[in-house]
C-alpha cells in the first residue's frame, strides 16, 4: 500500500521538478508563473502555491482558503525532512468550517537572486483513497494517517474520517516502522489482528485490520483467498511501483553503493544517471574520495617515515593494534612481511617492567589510554619472546570522537638509553 501511495506522491514531486524549470521563475516574474503553473493543474483537483520561508504566499493558482498548505514557516523538524529528502510530504489540512481535506508535497526552489523558496502542490485526500482502493484486499479495512495521527484517506467510510484523529489507544500503537497488534476499530469490531507499517518517504503510517468473521472462515479458502488478494495487490503495487519509481531507485541504489564505497575507503566510480541531483551529489563523492585517500596517503608517508614507534587501537581491550614500521622494529617484528599499515594485527606476547616490578597489559600505556587516562614520558622496559630486551619512553592518550567519547587510543614511545632526549622527543609527539 505505501508503493502505490508513495508513487503517486513520487508522481506529483515529478510535476513540481518540472515547474521548477520555469524561466518565469528564474526571472522572478511571478504573474508568468502563476499563469504557467494554472496552464498546468488547468482541470484538475490540483493546487499549486510558491510561498517563501516565512509562509507568505507569492503566487498560487486557486485563491480559495483551504486549497494550499499551512501558511505557517516550516518548523525545525520539517525543515530537516525537507533537507535530508528533498521532498516534504504535509499532514491532513484544511481552512476553517470546510470539508475539503487535502495533502500537499513541498519541494524546495530557487527564485531569481537564489534566495529558498517552498513549491507546493496540493490534492484531495480523496485521490490517495482512490489510488489506494485496487490493492485493497476484500473485507479489510486499509488506512492512511499523518504525522500527527490524523487520518488521510480510508478505504470504507472515507468522507466520514478523513482528517480526524484517530483513536488514541489505537494510533499509540504504533510505534517503530511496522508491527502488529490486536486492537478494536471505530465501528467496534474486534480484529483479530491491525497490522501497520510507517512510510520513510512521507513518514505517514499505513495500518490493515483483519475482522475476526474472516479469520475463522474455513482455512482453505482463507488461505486462497488471502493468496489471491495479495497477489493482485504484489502485481498492482510492482506495476505500479515498477513504472514510478524504477529510474528514481536505480539512482538511489548507485548512489548508496557509492556512499558506502566512500566510507570503506574505496574509490568512488562515477555515476550514470539522468537525475541531476543525484549526478551532483556523486561528483561531491568523488571529490571528498581523492581528497581523503590523498590526506591518508600524506598520513601513511609521515608515520612511516618518522623515527619514533606508534600504535593505534580501536579495540577496547587494546589486544588489535594498528603499527608503523618503526614500532614493529623496536617489537622485533620483520617489516617487510608486516601487512599494509592501517589493518589492526594482534600485539606480541611481552613482558613488561616498570621501576623493575612487572606491570601487566591492563596498566601499559595504551590500555590504560583506553579508559581515558594521559600518561607523559614514562619509561618501560620490555622482554619480547625471543628474550631481546627493549627500554622504551611511552606517552600514550585518549582518542575521543566530536561528542567526547573515547573511541580509541594512540601511543608513541622512543627507545633509549638517551633517556632525556627520548623524553623530549615524546613530549613532543605527545603534544602534536
Amino acid at each position: 500500500m505505501s508503493l502505490v501511495v508513495d508513487g503517486e506522491l513520487a508522481n506529483i514531486k515529478t510535476l513540481l521538478e518540472g515547474l521548477s524549470k520555469s524561466p518565469a521563475l528564474a526571472n522572478d516574474d511571478l504573474q508568468a508563473f502563476g499563469t504557467e503553473a494554472s496552464r498546468l493543474v488547468h482541470g484538475t483537483d490540483q493546487v499549486v502555491t510558491l510561498r517563501d520561508l516565512d509562509g507568505r504566499t507569492l503566487a498560487s493558482t486557486q485563491s480559495a482558503k483551504g486549497s494550499e498548505p499551512s501558511a505557517e514557516p516550516l518548523t525545525p523538524d520539517e525543515r530537516e525532512h525537507l533537507d535530508l529528502a528533498g521532498v516534504l510530504v504535509s499532514n491532513v489540512f484544511a481552512a476553517p468550517g470546510s470539508n475539503d481535506y487535502r495533502i500537499a508535497v513541498t519541494r524546495q526552489v530557487s527564485g531569481s537572486k537564489r534566495q529558498p523558496l517552498l513549491l507546493s502542490m496540493s490534492v484531495p485526500t480523496e485521490r490517495v483513497r482512490l489510488v489506494m482502493l485496487p490493492a485493497v484486499p476484500q473485507g479489510w479495512t486499509v488506512r492512511v494517517g499523518d504525522r500527527e495521527g490524523n487520518y488521510v484517506a480510508r478505504s470504507k467510510l472515507h468522507d466520514q474520517w478523513t482528517g480526524r484523529p484517530g483513536l488514541p489507544e489505537y494510533v499509540n500503537k504504533i510505534v517503530g516502522r511496522s508491527g502488529t497488534f490486536r486492537s478494536g476499530n471505530f465501528e467496534g469490531t474486534t480484529l483479530l489482528l491491525a497490522g501497520y507499517y510507517r512510510s520513510p518517504y512521507s513518514d505517514w503510517f499505513y495500518t490493515a485490520n483483519v475482522p475476526l468473521s474472516e479469520v475463522q472462515a474455513p482455512l482453505w479458502w482463507s488461505l486462497a483467498q488471502i493468496g489471491a488478494t495479495g497477489l493482485t495487490a504484489l502485481l498492482v503495487s510492482l506495476a505500479l511501483g515498477y513504472v514510478v519509481g524504477t529510474r528514481l531507485t536505480k539512482a538511489t541504489v548507485d548512489l548508496a553503493a557509492r556512499a558506502d564505497a566512500l566510507g570503506s575507503g574505496s574509490e568512488v566510480e562515477p555515476l550514470s544517471t539522468s537525475v541531476a541531483e543525484f549526478d551532483t551529489i556523486a561528483q561531491a563523492m568523488i571529490k571528498a574520495g581523492r581528497a581523503i585517500a590523498e590526506r591518508t596517503r600524506e598520513l601513511e608517508t609521515v608515520l612511516e617515515t618518522v623515527p619514533a614507534a606508534v600504535w593505534f587501537t580501536y579495540d577496547p581491550e587494546a589486544r588489535q593494534v594498528i603499527r608503523n614500521r618503526f614500532a614493529a622494529e623496536l617489537m622485533g617484528l620483520q617489516t617487510e612481511s608486516r601487512k599494509t599499515f592501517g589493518r589492526p594485527e594482534l600485539v606480541i606476547d611481552t613482558l613488561a617492567y616498570k621501576n623493575g616490578q612487572p606491570v601487566s597489559r591492563e596498566d601499559r600505556p595504551l590500555s590504560r589510554a583506553m579508559r581515558g587516562e594521559e600518561t607523559h614520558s614514562e619509561e618501560f622496559a620490555y622482554k619480547q619472546p625471543s628474550g631481546e630486551k627493549r627500554s622504551l619512553l611511552s606517552s600514550a592518550r585518549p582518542i575521543r570522537s566530536a561528542e567526547g567519547s573515547i573511541i580509541g587510543a594512540v601511543q608513541i614511545s622512543l627507545a633509549f638509553p638517551n633517556a632525556s632526549a627520548a623524553r623530549s622527543s615524546v613530549n613532543c609527539w605527545s603534544r602534536s
